[in-house]
């Protein structure tokens, strides 16, 4: 199989439209908590906006933006918190956050849209592999380039290449970098800093913790399930 990488939105729309097999990636934290909802049997609805999600009939509301819990939701994007909430299997959960569901809302069309992490990034390379072409999609900060979506997309295609993909440019160079860079420099990067600074250590450390969440989450209709 082939493996690619791009970035943002317009790498989405553009993975989409080519028919290719999309993998969105939002480590700090939309993948991470999607993979923690699925895993806990919930369907989760994503919406690009707070107004969408918030006027959704479903059973739990989870937003985010900025990093801080979207006031009159019932969570904010934090896994750890959920991990730990009493959401039962079979809720539909709305989710809204300021990167991450947008990315997905642009990948629409594609083939099939999976979500990856570093929790889950080994069931997603068993799962791609055999496949005849994939896109995994660093989300990014707002526009921007984040190294912890580019460290867990490299984290994915390292597992990938290992199954014999076929990797582009692009691709082979998040691998390079995610196995030259220890996992430890991400905790203090810029998206580190913001979580840290509203409390979100755990959440980090949740984050940065390589295949502890081994499940799939595939956009089926409106929702992810496992």
């Amino acid at each position: 199989m082939i493996a690619r990488y791009a970035g943002g939105e317009s790498g989405a729309r553009a993975a989409a439209h080519s028919g290719s097999v999309v993998v969105v990636v939002d480590a700090f934290r939309a993948s991470t908590t999607i993979a923690v909802l699925v895993s806990k049997g919930a369907r989760v609805v994503p919406f690009a906006s707070v107004e969408e999600a918030g006027s959704a009939a479903t059973d739990f509301r989870i937003g985010e933006r900025g990093s801080a819990k979207v006031a009159g939701f019932d969570f904010g994007n934090s896994p750890t918190e959920i991990l730990g909430s009493e959401i039962p299997p079979g809720s539909t959960v709305a989710l809204s956050t300021t990167n991450g569901t947008p990315i997905v809302e642009a990948a629409g069309g594609a083939k099939a849209i999976l979500t990856g992490a570093f929790v889950n990034a080994g069931v997603i390379a068993e799962d791609l592999a055999g496949g005849d072409e994939a896109v995994v999609i660093g989300c990014g900060w707002e526009g921007r380039r984040a190294s912890e979506d580019e460290a867990a997309a490299g984290a994915i295609l390292h597992r990938l290449r290992s199954r014999g993909a076929e990797l582009d440019g692009r691709a082979r160079r998040v691998v390079e970098e995610y196995l030259s860079r220890p996992l430890r420099a991400l905790h203090n990067n810029s998206a580190a800093r913001r979580l840290k600074r509203l409390g979100y250590e755990e959440d980090l450390a949740f984050c940065l913790a390589e295949d502890t969440v081994p499940v799939v989450p595939r956009l089926v209709g409106d929702a992810f399930v496992g």
